[in-house]
């Protein structure tokens, strides 16, 4: 019986979170697109995936680890080999994994036991032609394409240009599913699946919160005080903001309908948060001193605190 935890590198009591990243790099390193198509490389790519296929998904995993542990019989099998049990478990997808990695039932068999007739003969059937492994991999999108959705062009697993539609509003760690673009099949099977893990990029001025965006801007205690006007960066370019007279640091300043696309529609909103920069007075800029003090003098309020 094939040794997955051996394909993976991983102990046999490898956790999720290890299987993922032994996953992923053995992926990177075998990935047809790092290494020019390379034919051993792209057929251990096939084994890496299907081994994160089963040991990914709790049940698979479990189910697998019982027929490893278990006898093997006259026939080859493991004892007590139930043909239904094992349809039964390895007949839904992955949900840590890429799905459907073997392609079909008999696939999976074959791979896991190097015997397929035995599988078709215990479930009454031949088999269908292979299907090819699907892959998954990382998509770096721009916080931008992420908020207000976009388009990237991919490399395919058969080496194929792909058209990906990246939905508005989505977040690091959605995961896209592109169909049929996956590994191809040998002979007439049909091409494995893409999945795409998203992992969007920080903006340097703007981060998500909900369906809104915000932006730290600062501003001096002269222009807080007295009110101002300032271009300021959104998902849709600069835009003036006016900042009333006597705003207080820690105030909101709000742009409508410039936050995050909604998949039901509409926006969010863009929020300004204000943050005033004191300035630091040199000890012989008496000048300077003086009048900060006089303006404290006039505009300090009768209460300002309530502790």
């Amino acid at each position: 019986m094939k040794d997955l935890y051996k394909i993976l590198g991983v102990s046999t009591d490898a956790s999720a979170d290890a299987l993922k990243k032994a996953y992923r790099k053995l992926a990177k390193e075998n990935h047809p697109d790092a290494t020019g198509g390379d034919k051993k490389k792209t057929e251990r790519f096939k084994e890496i995936n299907e081994a994160y296929t089963v040991l990914s998904d709790p049940q698979k995993r479990r189910e697998y680890d019982r027929l490893r542990a278990a006898p093997v019989g006259a026939d080859g099998m493991p004892e007590g080999f139930d043909p239904d049990a094992f349809a039964q478990v390895f007949g839904g997808g992955s949900g840590g994994g890429p799905v459907g990695g073997f392609g079909d039932l008999g696939d999976m068999f074959a791979n896991l036991f190097g015997n397929a007739g035995s599988f078709s003969r215990g479930r009454g059937r031949g088999r269908a032609p292979a299907r090819g492994a699907d892959m998954v991999g990382n998509l770096e999108v721009t916080f931008k394409d992420a908020a207000l959705g976009g388009r990237r062009t991919l490399r395919s697993g058969g080496g194929k240009s792909v058209d990906v539609n990246i939905p508005a509003g989505v977040e690091t760690g959605a995961r896209l599913r592109v169909p049929g673009q996956g590994a191809p099949a040998p002979k007439s099977g049909q091409p494995g699946d893409l999945y795409l893990d998203i992992v969007v990029q920080p903006d340097a001025h703007l981060r998500r919160t909900g369906d809104d965006v915000e932006l730290a801007l600062p501003l001096t205690l002269g222009e807080a005080t007295l009110g101002t006007q300032v271009d300021v960066p959104t998902l849709d370019g600069k835009v003036r903001l006016t900042v009333p007279g006597g705003t207080s640091s820690g105030a909101k300043l709000r742009l409508r309908g410039k936050g995050i696309k909604r998949p039901e529609g509409g926006r969010g909103d863009q929020l300004c948060r204000i943050e005033i920069v004191v300035p630091r007075l040199k000890p012989d800029d008496l000048e300077s001193r003086r009048l900060a003090e006089e303006l404290e003098r006039r505009t300090r309020p009768a209460k300002i605190r309530d502790f």
